[in-house]
Protein backbone atom coordinates (compact mmCIF):
# COMPACT_ATOMS: atom_id res chain seq x y z
CA UNK A 1 0.00 0.00 0.00
CA UNK A 2 2.81 2.39 0.95
CA UNK A 3 4.65 1.52 -2.27
CA UNK A 4 1.55 2.24 -4.38
CA UNK A 5 0.99 5.61 -2.70
CA UNK A 6 4.64 6.53 -3.09
CA UNK A 7 4.53 5.58 -6.73
CA UNK A 8 1.49 7.79 -7.34
CA UNK A 9 3.24 10.75 -5.74
CA UNK A 10 6.25 10.23 -7.98
CA UNK A 11 3.99 10.00 -11.03
CA UNK A 12 2.28 13.28 -10.14
CA UNK A 13 5.47 15.17 -9.26
CA UNK A 14 6.34 16.18 -12.87
CA UNK A 15 2.85 17.63 -13.30
CA UNK A 16 3.11 19.58 -10.05
CA UNK A 17 6.51 20.98 -11.05
CA UNK A 18 5.23 21.87 -14.52
CA UNK A 19 2.22 23.64 -13.04
CA UNK A 20 4.29 25.65 -10.54
CA UNK A 21 6.80 26.66 -13.20
CA UNK A 22 4.15 27.62 -15.75
CA UNK A 23 2.06 29.56 -13.24
CA UNK A 24 4.91 32.00 -12.57
CA UNK A 25 5.15 33.06 -16.22
CA UNK A 26 1.51 32.58 -17.30
CA UNK A 27 0.18 35.51 -19.30
CA UNK A 28 -3.47 36.55 -18.98
CA UNK A 29 -4.68 38.82 -21.77
CA UNK A 30 -6.29 42.17 -21.12
CA UNK A 31 -10.06 41.93 -20.83
CA UNK A 32 -10.20 38.57 -19.07
CA UNK A 33 -13.45 38.22 -17.13
CA UNK A 34 -12.09 35.53 -14.80
CA UNK A 35 -9.86 36.26 -11.81
CA UNK A 36 -6.29 35.02 -12.05
CA UNK A 37 -6.77 32.94 -8.90
CA UNK A 38 -9.62 31.07 -10.61
CA UNK A 39 -7.64 30.68 -13.81
CA UNK A 40 -4.81 29.09 -11.85
CA UNK A 41 -7.26 26.44 -10.64
CA UNK A 42 -8.56 25.88 -14.16
CA UNK A 43 -5.01 25.59 -15.52
CA UNK A 44 -4.48 22.63 -13.21
CA UNK A 45 -7.30 20.73 -14.94
CA UNK A 46 -5.27 20.75 -18.14
CA UNK A 47 -2.30 18.97 -16.55
CA UNK A 48 -3.32 15.35 -17.02
CA UNK A 49 -1.59 12.23 -15.80
CA UNK A 50 -0.58 9.78 -18.51
CA UNK A 51 -3.42 7.42 -17.59
CA UNK A 52 -6.01 10.20 -17.68
CA UNK A 53 -4.75 11.43 -21.04
CA UNK A 54 -5.03 7.92 -22.48
CA UNK A 55 -8.61 7.74 -21.22
CA UNK A 56 -9.40 11.09 -22.85
CA UNK A 57 -7.91 9.87 -26.13
CA UNK A 58 -10.15 6.80 -26.06
CA UNK A 59 -13.21 8.96 -25.35
CA UNK A 60 -12.60 11.67 -27.94
CA UNK A 61 -10.77 9.77 -30.71
CA UNK A 62 -12.34 6.30 -30.85
CA UNK A 63 -11.66 6.08 -34.61
CA UNK A 64 -7.90 6.60 -34.32
CA UNK A 65 -5.33 9.26 -33.47
CA UNK A 66 -3.40 11.03 -36.25
CA UNK A 67 0.20 12.13 -35.94
CA UNK A 68 0.91 15.27 -33.93
CA UNK A 69 4.08 17.27 -33.15
CA UNK A 70 2.78 18.32 -29.71
CA UNK A 71 -0.37 16.71 -28.28
CA UNK A 72 -2.04 18.75 -25.53
CA UNK A 73 -4.43 16.64 -23.50
CA UNK A 74 -7.59 17.97 -21.91
CA UNK A 75 -10.12 15.65 -20.35
CA UNK A 76 -12.79 17.45 -22.41
CA UNK A 77 -10.90 17.52 -25.73
CA UNK A 78 -7.60 16.69 -27.40
CA UNK A 79 -5.59 19.39 -29.17
CA UNK A 80 -2.64 19.09 -31.54
CA UNK A 81 -0.43 22.18 -31.38
CA UNK A 82 2.24 23.33 -33.83
CA UNK A 83 4.97 24.97 -31.68
CA UNK A 84 6.77 26.35 -34.75
CA UNK A 85 3.78 28.13 -36.29
CA UNK A 86 2.07 28.61 -32.89
CA UNK A 87 -1.38 27.54 -34.04
CA UNK A 88 -3.50 24.48 -33.32
CA UNK A 89 -3.33 21.98 -36.18
CA UNK A 90 -6.35 19.97 -35.11
CA UNK A 91 -8.68 19.28 -32.22
CA UNK A 92 -10.90 16.29 -31.48
CA UNK A 93 -13.74 15.84 -29.03
CA UNK A 94 -16.95 13.98 -28.38
CA UNK A 95 -20.04 16.19 -28.18
CA UNK A 96 -23.16 14.72 -26.59
CA UNK A 97 -26.68 16.14 -26.56
CA UNK A 98 -26.42 16.80 -22.82
CA UNK A 99 -23.25 18.85 -23.38
CA UNK A 100 -25.12 21.42 -25.47
CA UNK A 101 -26.20 23.91 -22.85
CA UNK A 102 -26.18 27.69 -22.52
CA UNK A 103 -23.82 29.55 -20.20
CA UNK A 104 -22.58 33.09 -19.88
CA UNK A 105 -19.41 33.71 -21.87
CA UNK A 106 -16.47 34.61 -19.64
CA UNK A 107 -13.45 35.53 -21.76
CA UNK A 108 -10.26 34.10 -20.33
CA UNK A 109 -7.66 34.39 -23.09
CA UNK A 110 -4.27 33.34 -21.72
CA UNK A 111 -1.10 31.40 -22.38
CA UNK A 112 -1.07 27.63 -22.02
CA UNK A 113 0.67 26.25 -18.89
CA UNK A 114 1.74 23.17 -20.85
CA UNK A 115 3.87 25.21 -23.26
CA UNK A 116 7.06 27.21 -22.81
CA UNK A 117 7.14 30.98 -23.31
CA UNK A 118 8.83 30.45 -26.67
CA UNK A 119 6.19 27.96 -27.85
CA UNK A 120 3.20 29.95 -26.59
CA UNK A 121 1.51 32.60 -28.70
CA UNK A 122 1.36 35.85 -26.75
CA UNK A 123 -1.50 38.26 -26.15
CA UNK A 124 0.44 40.92 -28.07
CA UNK A 125 0.62 38.73 -31.19
CA UNK A 126 -3.06 39.47 -31.90
CA UNK A 127 -3.33 43.09 -30.74
CA UNK A 128 -4.28 45.60 -33.49
CA UNK A 129 -3.90 42.99 -36.24
CA UNK A 130 -7.50 42.95 -37.44
CA UNK A 131 -7.64 39.21 -36.81
CA UNK A 132 -9.85 37.52 -34.24
CA UNK A 133 -8.57 34.84 -31.90
CA UNK A 134 -10.56 32.01 -33.47
CA UNK A 135 -11.37 28.97 -31.32
CA UNK A 136 -10.76 25.55 -32.81
CA UNK A 137 -12.71 24.04 -29.90
CA UNK A 138 -15.69 26.40 -29.53
CA UNK A 139 -16.47 27.87 -26.16
CA UNK A 140 -20.16 27.03 -26.65
CA UNK A 141 -19.32 23.32 -26.98
CA UNK A 142 -17.68 23.35 -23.55
CA UNK A 143 -20.29 25.05 -21.36
CA UNK A 144 -20.55 21.91 -19.23
CA UNK A 145 -18.31 23.45 -16.55
CA UNK A 146 -16.52 26.70 -15.77
CA UNK A 147 -13.13 25.01 -16.13
CA UNK A 148 -14.00 23.40 -19.47
CA UNK A 149 -15.19 26.73 -20.87
CA UNK A 150 -12.24 28.70 -19.50
CA UNK A 151 -9.74 26.24 -20.96
CA UNK A 152 -11.02 26.80 -24.50
CA UNK A 153 -9.49 30.28 -24.11
CA UNK A 154 -5.91 29.00 -24.01
CA UNK A 155 -4.05 30.74 -26.82
CA UNK A 156 -2.97 27.26 -27.95
CA UNK A 157 -6.61 26.75 -29.03
CA UNK A 158 -6.59 29.96 -31.12
CA UNK A 159 -5.85 30.52 -34.78
CA UNK A 160 -5.99 33.93 -36.48
CA UNK A 161 -9.36 34.34 -38.20
CA UNK A 162 -10.79 37.20 -40.23
CA UNK A 163 -13.54 38.76 -38.14
CA UNK A 164 -16.31 38.27 -40.72
CA UNK A 165 -15.28 34.62 -41.08
CA UNK A 166 -15.09 34.00 -37.34
CA UNK A 167 -18.43 35.65 -36.57
CA UNK A 168 -20.03 34.56 -39.83
CA UNK A 169 -19.84 31.18 -41.54
CA UNK A 170 -17.49 29.61 -38.95
CA UNK A 171 -19.94 30.50 -36.19
CA UNK A 172 -22.78 29.04 -38.25
CA UNK A 173 -20.88 25.77 -38.77
CA UNK A 174 -20.19 25.53 -35.04
CA UNK A 175 -23.87 26.04 -34.30
CA UNK A 176 -24.84 23.43 -36.90
CA UNK A 177 -22.65 20.82 -35.23
CA UNK A 178 -24.30 21.48 -31.87
CA UNK A 179 -27.64 20.91 -33.58
CA UNK A 180 -26.31 17.57 -34.86
CA UNK A 181 -25.27 16.57 -31.34
CA UNK A 182 -28.79 17.27 -30.10
CA UNK A 183 -30.45 15.51 -33.05
CA UNK A 184 -28.29 12.38 -33.03
CA UNK A 185 -27.44 12.17 -29.34
CA UNK A 186 -23.68 12.11 -29.88
CA UNK A 187 -21.19 13.18 -32.54
CA UNK A 188 -17.40 13.18 -32.76
CA UNK A 189 -15.91 16.45 -34.00
CA UNK A 190 -12.52 16.77 -35.69
CA UNK A 191 -11.58 20.31 -36.67
CA UNK A 192 -8.40 21.87 -37.92
CA UNK A 193 -6.28 24.51 -39.63
CA UNK A 194 -4.68 24.18 -43.05
CA UNK A 195 -1.40 26.06 -43.52
CA UNK A 196 -0.64 26.38 -47.23
CA UNK A 197 1.48 29.56 -47.18
CA UNK A 198 4.17 29.56 -44.44
CA UNK A 199 4.94 33.22 -45.11
CA UNK A 200 1.40 34.28 -44.18
CA UNK A 201 1.73 35.43 -40.56
CA UNK A 202 0.55 38.00 -38.07
CA UNK A 203 2.69 41.16 -37.98
CA UNK A 204 4.78 39.82 -35.08
CA UNK A 205 5.97 37.03 -37.41
CA UNK A 206 5.34 34.44 -34.69
CA UNK A 207 1.87 33.14 -35.54
CA UNK A 208 0.90 31.61 -38.89
CA UNK A 209 -2.42 32.45 -40.56
CA UNK A 210 -4.28 29.41 -41.95
CA UNK A 211 -5.56 29.63 -45.51
CA UNK A 212 -8.40 27.17 -44.84
CA UNK A 213 -10.26 25.62 -41.93
CA UNK A 214 -12.17 22.36 -41.84
CA UNK A 215 -14.51 20.33 -39.70
CA UNK A 216 -15.28 16.62 -39.92
CA UNK A 217 -18.25 15.24 -37.98
CA UNK A 218 -18.67 11.52 -37.34
CA UNK A 219 -21.65 9.69 -35.95
CA UNK A 220 -22.50 6.05 -35.52
CA UNK A 221 -25.57 4.58 -37.18
CA UNK A 222 -27.89 2.17 -35.38
CA UNK A 223 -25.73 -0.69 -36.67
CA UNK A 224 -22.58 0.94 -35.27
CA UNK A 225 -21.03 1.86 -38.63
CA UNK A 226 -19.80 5.47 -38.90
CA UNK A 227 -21.16 8.21 -41.12
CA UNK A 228 -19.04 11.25 -41.91
CA UNK A 229 -19.61 14.84 -42.99
CA UNK A 230 -16.63 17.02 -43.93
CA UNK A 231 -16.56 20.74 -44.72
CA UNK A 232 -13.47 22.64 -45.91
CA UNK A 233 -13.85 26.42 -45.86
CA UNK A 234 -11.57 28.99 -47.49
CA UNK A 235 -10.42 31.51 -44.92
CA UNK A 236 -12.22 34.49 -46.37
CA UNK A 237 -15.11 36.67 -45.25
CA UNK A 238 -18.59 35.24 -45.63
CA UNK A 239 -21.19 36.95 -43.50
CA UNK A 240 -24.65 35.41 -43.96
CA UNK A 241 -27.47 37.95 -44.37
CA UNK A 242 -28.26 39.53 -41.02
CA UNK A 243 -31.99 39.42 -41.62
CA UNK A 244 -32.03 35.65 -42.17
CA UNK A 245 -32.95 33.11 -39.52
CA UNK A 246 -30.21 31.77 -37.21
CA UNK A 247 -26.94 33.16 -38.52
CA UNK A 248 -28.02 33.19 -42.11
CA UNK A 249 -30.23 30.10 -42.33
CA UNK A 250 -30.61 28.93 -45.94
CA UNK A 251 -27.92 31.25 -47.31
CA UNK A 252 -25.33 29.95 -44.86
CA UNK A 253 -26.35 26.33 -45.33
CA UNK A 254 -26.09 26.73 -49.11
CA UNK A 255 -22.55 28.08 -48.68
CA UNK A 256 -21.61 25.16 -46.41
CA UNK A 257 -23.14 22.65 -48.83
CA UNK A 258 -21.02 24.11 -51.63
CA UNK A 259 -17.92 23.36 -49.55
CA UNK A 260 -18.66 19.77 -48.59
CA UNK A 261 -15.56 17.63 -49.10
CA UNK A 262 -14.22 14.15 -48.52
CA UNK A 263 -12.02 13.00 -45.66
CA UNK A 264 -9.48 12.02 -48.32
CA UNK A 265 -9.35 15.64 -49.48
CA UNK A 266 -8.62 16.80 -45.94
CA UNK A 267 -5.90 14.14 -45.66
CA UNK A 268 -4.32 15.36 -48.88
CA UNK A 269 -4.38 19.00 -47.79
CA UNK A 270 -3.00 18.33 -44.30
CA UNK A 271 -0.79 15.27 -44.78
CA UNK A 272 -2.62 13.56 -41.92
CA UNK A 273 -3.77 9.95 -41.82
CA UNK A 274 -7.21 10.28 -40.25
CA UNK A 275 -9.44 7.74 -38.50
CA UNK A 276 -7.04 4.84 -39.01
CA UNK A 277 -9.04 2.52 -36.73
CA UNK A 278 -11.80 2.17 -39.30
CA UNK A 279 -9.80 3.27 -42.35
CA UNK A 280 -12.69 2.70 -44.76
CA UNK A 281 -11.65 3.89 -48.21
CA UNK A 282 -15.23 4.24 -49.52
CA UNK A 283 -16.16 6.36 -46.50
CA UNK A 284 -13.02 8.47 -46.78
CA UNK A 285 -13.47 9.14 -50.49
CA UNK A 286 -17.18 9.88 -50.43
CA UNK A 287 -18.59 13.41 -50.27
CA UNK A 288 -21.91 13.89 -48.52
CA UNK A 289 -24.66 14.80 -50.96
CA UNK A 290 -26.03 17.38 -48.56
CA UNK A 291 -25.85 18.59 -44.97
CA UNK A 292 -27.32 16.16 -42.48
CA UNK A 293 -30.94 16.72 -41.46
CA UNK A 294 -31.51 17.88 -37.87
CA UNK A 295 -34.45 18.51 -35.64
Amino acid sequence: MWWTCRRRILCLLPLVLLFLTASVSAEVCKGSKVLRTELTKYDAYALLSQDTQQLAIRIHMPFGQPACPHLLGEFEYMLCFDPVNRVPLWAAYRLRAEDVISARRLDAFRSDPRLSDEENPSCADYVSTGYARGHLVPRDDMNRSAAAQANTFFLSNMAPQIGAFNGGIWSRLERLIREYAVSYGEVFVFTGSILEDPSLRLPSGRVAIPTRFYKIVLRRSETGSPSALAVVLPHQPFQPPTDAHVHGGRAADAYLSAHLASIATVERMTGLHLFSDFDSEPLKRSVAAELWPRN
